[in-house]
């Protein structure tokens, strides 16, 4: 008789004013966010940003500075690792060399003096769910890198949490097996429901994986909300300019006559909302057009085989990022003409950053 996986809802994990500082450097300010229950989370932000801290007070590997932490109505603040129900994968593996595959997935489940009979049908539905059945008797080293990494899935997932914790676990994997991962994990929570949280600094992974986003920079929130949210509203400049590849152009323009004009005199947006603000605009909005009102010396062509990208030197010690269509009879210093769709357009405060309208 085999045994299936418990299919949990997960828990709410609250952050209540957390904060996180090392002697004078603060490395979390504040933090207040709810993961809801049963959500793929993905903590993004660049090297320094906070993220795997976040992750690691959520473990308890890391004391908290000040404020509270909840997993469902248990406050887990002081609680040790062992005691707050999370499972945790790590970029590293972590796995024991001399154990074989089927040792390392029962581990967990051994020193909780959890009955033989039972330890081996929960491994081998482990096994069966993150494609290892096959590989039960081997060594890690025996093992390419995509497998290694499914054993300590498989190590995490076999004590049946209500919150999973991810902490890079993909970086150290080649590009195609990075995507075929991404497509197992998200299959892996919709099948498991436990709530979970990603950590990474790529954005890839971050959209592709993720119901809800939350962006750090310098220990702060930046925006927390969902991928399409993210990239079509961004809250902030730095968003604007963190997500996207290219990323968002953004440049300053002034308040002339109810419309917006850059610095080098071009009508960018026919309405103003205050004097002065950042402008930006993606570079798959801008129209290559030999009518265009803004011109450009063409720098530099990437051709990324769907579609090209075209560096424009716009003046003013500024560059413009454009997604076009392949074919274009264009070569490296032409004057190119563009113009900027006003509908797809995005202001932001010249002193804050944050996002005015659309």
């Amino acid at each position: 008789m085999s045994i299936e996986l418990n299919h949990h809802n997960g828990e709410n994990i609250i952050l209540k004013n957390i904060s996180k500082s090392y002697d004078s450097s603060d490395v979390i300010d504040d933090l207040n966010i709810t993961f809801e229950s049963g959500e793929f989370n993905v903590i993004l932000g660049p090297s320094g940003c906070g993220k795997s801290t976040t992750m690691n007070m959520i473990a308890g590997l890391e004391e908290v500075t000040s404020g509270e932490i909840f997993i469902g109505e248990t406050d887990v603040t002081q609680l040790e690792p062992k005691d707050r129900g999370c499972a945790m994968v790590f970029q590293n593996y972590a796995l024991y060399p001399h154990m074989t595959v089927f040792n390392n997935i029962a581990y967990s489940l051994k020193i909780r003096r959890i009955p033989k009979t039972e330890i081996k049908q929960r491994v081998e539905a482990v096994a069966k769910i993150v494609s290892l059945t096959d590989y039960l008797d081997r060594l890690p080293s025996e093992l390419s890198g995509g497998q290694r990494q499914r054993v300590a899935i498989g190590r995490a997932i076999v004590r049946e949490p209500k919150v999973m914790l991810f902490d890079e676990p993909l970086s150290n994997l080649d590009a195609k097996l990075r995507q075929e991962m991404r497509m197992e994990l998200t299959m892996l929570h919709k099948r498991l429901g436990a709530t979970s949280i990603f950590v990474t600094h790529d954005q890839v992974e971050a959209m592709t994986l993720a119901d809800k986003i939350l962006i750090l920079n310098k220990g702060k929130v930046e925006q927390f909300d969902t991928p399409k949210n993210i990239y079509q509203k961004p809250a902030s400049t730095f968003v604007a300019d963190f997500i996207g590849s290219p990323a968002m152009n953004l440049f300053p323009v002034n308040k002339v006559n109810d419309s917006y004009f850059d610095s080098a005199g071009n009508k960018i947006l026919g309405r103003a909302n205050i004097d002065n603000a950042v402008l930006g605009v993606r570079p798959e909005d801008i129209k290559v057009d030999s009518e265009g009102k803004i011109k450009g010396t063409l720098k530099y062509i990437e051709d990324m085989g769907a579609y090209q990208v075209l560096t424009l030197d716009v003046g003013q010690n500024k560059d413009f990022c454009i997604n076009t269509t392949l074919g274009l009879d264009i070569n490296i210093g032409d004057i190119v003409s563009f113009d900027i769709l006003e509908e797809n357009c995005h202001l932001f405060h010249p002193q804050t950053g944050r996002r005015i309208s659309a």
